[in-house]
């Protein structure tokens, strides 16, 4: 299955555009069986550099330097990849083993699409203070206080997503939205990555 520049673009063109077109964007997105594969597809390669910025500043908070090269402590690095990913498939499966009718619907399709696309968005968007902290441009309570700003977008997004696959008056926005943040912390948590 392959994943052209012109379709990424769109796809992500579109997530983005579902906080202010709201359920218009859709459109814009393959909502195919086809186009359902390929955000999965575009998980993993779209998410790496995100990914790689992450643990270059855990490296740094850890103590670790990363002139050493960013793989020798192999552990962190696939707890770092591990926890980007469960990020963005957490809440779709959540759904899928909660309510699976729910599953045999357009609308969950149209949901799983926008929320893979919106989840490397999300992931683009938290390394940014990540990238920023590791390079030595900010201190990590700077860091940490960039990090809330894009984490408060990203929650944004989330809710747009859901909002806008199952519909405005569903009602399934916000429970979506807590059950996100829940599964966050679930996953930094399992992950190492918060210790209360």
């Amino acid at each position: 299955m392959k994943l052209a520049a012109d379709d990424v673009t769109r796809s992500l063109r579109a997530s983005w555009q579902l906080m202010g077109r709201g359920a218009e964007a859709l459109e814009d997105l393959e909502l195919t069986r086809g186009g359902f594969w390929r955000s999965f597809v575009a998980l993993l390669p779209l998410t790496l550099p995100a990914a790689i910025a992450l643990l270059a500043a855990l490296r740094i908070h850890a103590g670790l330097p990363n002139s050493a090269g960013l793989f020798t402590a192999p552990g962190l690095a696939l707890a770092v990849f591990g926890a980007t990913l469960a990020s963005i498939l957490a809440v779709p499966a959540l759904l899928f083993a909660l309510a699976p009718h729910l599953a045999q619907t357009p609308r969950f399709t149209a949901f799983v699409i926008a929320w893979n696309w919106a989840g490397i968005l999300a992931a683009g968007l938290v390394a940014v203070p990540a990238t920023v902290f590791a390079i030595g441009w900010s201190t990590p309570g700077l860091a940490l206080l960039q990090t809330l700003a894009f984490a408060a977008i990203v929650l944004r997004l989330r809710y747009c997503v859901a909002r806008a696959a199952f519909g405005a008056g569903s009602g399934v926005a916000t429970p979506v939205l807590l059950a996100s943040i829940v599964a966050d912390y679930a996953i930094l948590r399992s992950f190492g990555f918060i210790i209360f």
